[in-house]
């Protein structure tokens, strides 16, 4: 059997710092090129075993002779241009002489299997991990779902708690579940290769709701019979959040877009009664547009979520950033204040070139603002310009100053025309 076996066995005699044969099986010495009893005699130092392979040897040989126990070691080698892993036995041989048999099996194809399924785990792990996924699996015929952490922690179950597919149902929320189900059930029958889909809510350990998606892979033995069921889940609150978001957006986009056609056909129809002349008409008109059109770039900016109230004003004045004032706390303005707001300081800018303190050399503005809770107090005072009377009429402007104070800002105007110039008190809703 010794000389016959496809096994690798023979014996070591240990020496100070290496190893000798003593016996060698045929299946052993040819592993070296060599007759079994040219072996014979030989060290391992002499074999070229090479580093790091000898000194973990020496180290297993030595424990097992000086322990006196039967150990088994799986170990790499790499000699002759071969390498792979053996199981070795070692076995203390009683006497005084330290002497250790060993038997070796090539274990080189399962090792790589493993080492690659190791790695195939890995893979997966890291995946799991950079998408956020969950990882289950359903054995039909068991009736036990296997969940690992992250669906647990999805779905709100203990990291112990048994699972089968009555307790995953009894998850789902009553309006969702019979979707879940018909999609499961006809991936079952093979429909879409056995692929299904889903999106639905679910309660985390932390009592939040989150959307979810479920990917299934129904597995068929050569029958056709369902088996197993494998599939991932991921969080996609925010994703279905998003498209939420968008929703009302393109809804407000849709409500606003209606609301400027129908502002600039009020702002044209008005302008045109007030103008004295085609040039006047075109720009007075074309002023306007362009605030409308400055303070949507604003809100753009923003992802039409609205705007801070120094940055609408900042870009509406620019053009008398020298001689304007602006002084306040931080505030935010929804979108359709944002817009309300540019077309107030274009309307008072355009007063104030025309015919107040911006049309003299010497006249500046002070735009003053001041917040309490949810309510907002802004005051814009003319100095330095000509002489102030109230009007005989009201302009379009300032008619259009009210309706918008009153409208999307939700406060008021109040012009006071002293003999210094123009102060303008002005009251808005704005974010708490």
């Amino acid at each position: 059997m010794f000389e016959s076996s496809g096994l690798m066995a023979g014996a070591f005699e240990l020496l100070e710092d290496d190893y000798r044969y003593l016996l060698a099986n045929p299946k052993t010495a040819a592993f070296y090129g060599l007759a079994p009893e040219d072996l014979i005699g030989r060290t391992g130092r002499e074999l070229g075993v090479g580093e790091p392979h000898f000194t973990t040897r020496m180290k297993t040989l030595r424990h097992c002779w000086r322990s006196g126990e039967t150990l088994s070691r799986e170990y790499a080698f790499d000699h002759a241009g071969r390498s792979g892993w053996f199981l070795g036995t070692f076995s203390p041989i009683p006497g005084e002489v330290p002497r250790i048999s060993f038997v070796l099996v090539d274990v080189t194809e399962r090792k790589l299997a493993q080492l690659e399924a190791q790695r195939q785990q890995a893979r997966l792990e890291l995946a799991l991990s950079a998408g956020g996924l969950g990882f289950w699996e359903f054995d039909l015929a068991r009736d036990v779902v296997t969940w690992d952490d992250r669906t647990r922690e999805l779905f709100g179950v203990a990291p112990d708690a048994p699972m089968d597919y009555a307790t995953y149902a009894a998850r789902l929320r009553p309006e969702e579940a019979p979707e879940i189900r018909a999609r499961f059930e006809a991936a079952l029958k093979g429909e879409g290769g056995g692929r299904y889909s889903v999106v639905h809510r679910v309660e985390g350990r932390d009592g939040l709701t989150r959307w979810v998606r479920g990917h299934g892979q129904v597995l068929f033995d050569p029958t056709g019979a369902p088996t197993h069921v494998l599939g991932t889940l991921q969080d996609v609150t925010e994703e279905v959040q998003h498209r939420e978001n968008q929703a009302l957006m393109l809804a407000e986009l849709n409500h606003r877009v209606k609301n400027n056609l129908a502002t600039v056909q009020s702002m044209a129809a008005q302008t045109a009664r007030r103008a004295e002349s085609v040039p006047q008409f075109f720009a007075d008109f074309e002023g306007r547009l362009l605030a409308l059109a400055r303070s949507h770039d604003v809100l753009t900016l923003n992802s039409w979520a609205g705007a801070e109230l120094s940055t609408v004003l900042e870009r509406e004045l620019a053009a008398y950033s020298d001689r304007v004032r602006l002084r306040g706390p931080k505030v935010q303005l929804d979108a359709a204040g944002s817009v309300a707001m540019a077309m107030v300081a274009h309307e008072l800018a355009t007063n104030a070139a025309k015919y107040g303190a911006l049309s003299s050399q010497d006249g500046v503005v002070e735009v003053v603002w001041t917040r309490e809770g949810p309510r907002l107090a802004l005051t814009w005072t003319e100095r330095g310009g000509p002489p102030v009377t109230p009007p005989a009429a009201l302009g379009f402007g300032s008619r259009l100053i009210a309706k918008l104070a009153a409208g999307d800002l939700r406060g008021s105007a109040e012009p006071a025309y002293e003999p210094e110039g123009l102060v303008v008190r002005l009251t808005a809703a704005v974010r708490a």
